[in-house]
């Protein structure tokens, strides 16, 4: 996936704002492409391995994807979209500021640290990825960020938090910057993959940091 696509400051608003693919030769292909890409990575990835999968001619893709970078991209866009629809439906069927952090966060690891395209670009072509999560991460941080942010304004103005504005950012930076280190970094003393220990690692650290910010009675 070409470097400015991930280094762009909207990719998260272009992702939610992207029109998933209205034909089933668009959906066929892209499913295609994301076999391909989850199987061989992205080095070895190629239109005509892509097609082979469809059973279609080159000719056919490029009508729909002019260039291979294209469809990489498109991918991305539809791959990003499917996350923050799925996260943005798990935290508004929480009802409390606290169980959406903790569904949304259990949500969010579960699903990135599952992913099997991004846990292969992590496993075999790190120099692909690592580089847009960690010294080159600041406009993805920046669009995370901006995204959480969000989230948190929305309980702030319903009432359930009370925090001033000016810090509203920074929360929603750790929670960011959390969830990228988890990902990149999966070993962890922290009981993640264990519903018992995920919830006892809730109620001691995350349900009491919330509740401090709970408006006074």
């Amino acid at each position: 996936m070409r470097g400015d696509t991930l280094d762009d400051d909207n990719l998260l608003k272009r992702a939610l704002d992207s029109e998933l693919p209205d034909d089933e030769t668009t959906e066929r292909i892209m499913g295609a492409a994301l076999q391909q890409a989850e199987d061989f990575g992205l080095r070895r990835f190629t239109i005509d391995d892509v097609a082979r999968r469809v059973r279609v001619s080159r000719v056919t893709i490029y009508r729909y994807f002019p260039k291979k970078d294209q469809l990489l991209n498109a991918l991305l866009m539809r791959e990003l979209r499917r996350f923050l629809t799925k996260v943005d439906a798990v935290i508004a069927a929480e009802p409390t500021p606290e169980d959406k952090l903790i569904e949304g966060l259990i949500f969010c690891l579960d699903f990135l640290r599952g992913h099997r395209l991004l846990t292969r670009l992590l496993r075999t072509e790190p120099e692909l990825i690592l580089p847009h999560l960690t010294t080159q991460a600041g406009t993805l941080i920046a669009a995370a960020r901006a995204w959480i942010a969000g989230h948190i304004r929305d309980e702030v103005g319903a009432g359930r938090l009370a925090l001033p504005d000016e810090d509203i950012e920074c929360a929603a930076e750790l929670i960011a910057r959390t969830v990228i280190s988890l990902v990149i970094t999966p070993d962890t003393v922290l009981p993640l993959d264990s519903p018992a220990g995920r919830r006892r690692l809730a109620d001691l650290y995350l349900t009491p940091i919330v509740q401090t910010l709970r408006p006074s009675e």
